[in-house]
């Protein structure tokens, strides 16, 4: 009886007290969900190691979901082999060093607020191992990959007139953007300001005229928009005709990404 007693004790001593969030009760059940067993579609199971709190073992599973949807979204393998032989003909050594790394990086939003099921127990150690089950669907991986790319503004003249300068601006990369303000330069070069400063008197050989523009917010999610921006011209005094000046114009916009990460694209004309 004395041993069976003591059979049953530590028996009892590992049963896993396994619960459900939803309902806040644990059950003593040794058995790991079946989510994670039998994955659905389109989801992502994270487990954790062991830890000390549900709080902190919580968080562990939730980023072992991040690192499978960063290895979803893209992952670079490096691969590393050497072989070196070394010692004496009756002694050799020969040490082989094969290693594959793989190094994942992105952008992952959305893990907890798309969490459906989720589950916790402890170890035999009294340590809290949590599961989670994420709805992550191949749509939202291929809206984290564009994200991860990073936004790209194109901007091209459409054409100029006395009164305003009318742009093109196009987002290639699928990552909508939000233009809210440019940079217009005038950049004036005087190409006979060396031969008449040697001569006659001195003249800078060029100047800059810079303004700030803000416009109201242009949102770029496909495709491309119209942007018009105030322009005075480009007319030429006689003086600038005296000095040979070439003007060229510089206009940067501004903006930023969903992410707030910060964009421009410049047009030279």
């Amino acid at each position: 009886m004395k041993h069976r007693l003591l059979l049953a004790i530590t028996g009892s001593m590992m049963i896993c007290l396994f619960g459900n969030l939803a309902h806040g009760q644990p059950e003593k059940i040794l058995n790991v969900p079946n989510f994670v067993t039998s994955v659905p579609l389109e989801h992502f199971a994270g487990i954790s190691p062991p830890a000390s709190s549900i709080a902190k073992a919580r968080k562990l599973a939730v980023l072992d979901v991040v690192r499978q949807v960063l290895s979803a979204i893209g992952i670079e393998y490096h691969h590393s082999f050497t072989d070196l032989i070394s010692g004496t003909p009756h002694n050799p050594k020969r040490v082989i060093n094969d290693q594959l790394s793989g190094t994942a990086h992105g952008v992952v939003l959305g893990i907890d607020q798309n969490i459906v099921q989720s589950s916790w127990c402890l170890d035999g150690f009294g340590k809290y191992i949590f599961f989670v089950l994420v709805h992550y669907p191949y749509e939202r991986i291929t809206n984290m990959r564009k994200l991860s790319k990073g936004p790209k503004v194109i901007a091209s003249l459409i054409s100029i007139s006395d009164n305003n300068v009318r742009l093109k601006v196009s987002q290639v990369n699928g990552v909508p953007v939000v233009i809210s303000s440019a940079v217009m330069v005038a950049q004036k070069i005087n190409r006979f300001a060396k031969a008449i400063s040697f001569f006659v008197w001195h003249i800078p050989p060029g100047s800059d005229h810079r303004v700030s523009v803000a416009i109201d917010p242009v949102q770029i999610f496909t495709g491309s928009r119209e942007i018009r921006l105030p322009f005075d011209g480009c007319k030429k005094s006689l003086s600038d005709y005296l000095l040979g000046a070439k003007i060229e114009h510089i206009v940067v916009l501004k903006g930023h990404d969903d992410l707030g990460r910060k964009v421009s694209a410049k047009v030279v004309f």
